[in-house]
């Protein structure tokens, strides 16, 4: 099985299909619980070894798709962070998703990022649709979404979380 390469530069930034190699830079960003506080986990750290198990994900499902979750580099060598759309089997739809190390939040890398994969999304991969979702306190990623060009349209309840649930149509 081969890795699916695909890239996209934002910016001074480039987003690059996430790879087996990028396990190190991954895990340790979802170390931080500040990073981790609105994911799933709930602020606790994700494992290495779940990492890993995202990792692999990621990268069938840019072999079965053709799109996926990029790295999100500052030079070739440094990863800061993720960003991508994921196809949604207990939704049936494709969400953009994002994370940045807690030392790049606040400089519009985020809402770059998601704009550049929604694009991406609409445009080359010819999707009807992008969503998004967030935690009604998470703020920073509400602002990133609607930042994105998403719009709110309803709260759900999807992995043991109840989220706002925003949607971009083509």
């Amino acid at each position: 099985m081969t890795n699916f390469e695909s890239k996209l530069q934002i910016g001074e930034f480039t987003m690059r299909s996430l790879q087996v190699s990028d396990l190190d830079a991954l895990a340790e960003i979802w170390t931080d619980p500040q990073v981790t506080r609105f994911l799933p986990s709930r602020g606790m750290p994700i494992s290495r070894q779940d990492t890993q198990k995202f990792l692999q994900a990621v990268i069938e499902h840019w072999q079965e798709r053709q799109y996926g979750v990029w790295a999100i580099t500052e030079n070739p060598s440094q990863m800061i962070g993720y960003c991508g759309l994921r196809y949604l089997n207990e939704l049936n739809e494709v969400e953009v998703l994002y994370g940045l190390a807690k030392a790049y939040w606040g400089r519009g890398i985020a809402t770059k990022a998601a704009k550049a994969a929604i694009s991406y999304g609409l445009e080359i991969v010819n999707l009807e649709q992008v969503i998004a979702m967030a935690l009604p306190d998470n703020i920073a990623s509400i602002n990133v979404i609607e930042k994105a060009g998403l719009r709110y349209q309803k709260q759900i309840y999807i992995f043991g979380l109840n989220v706002l649930y925003y949607s971009k149509n083509k």
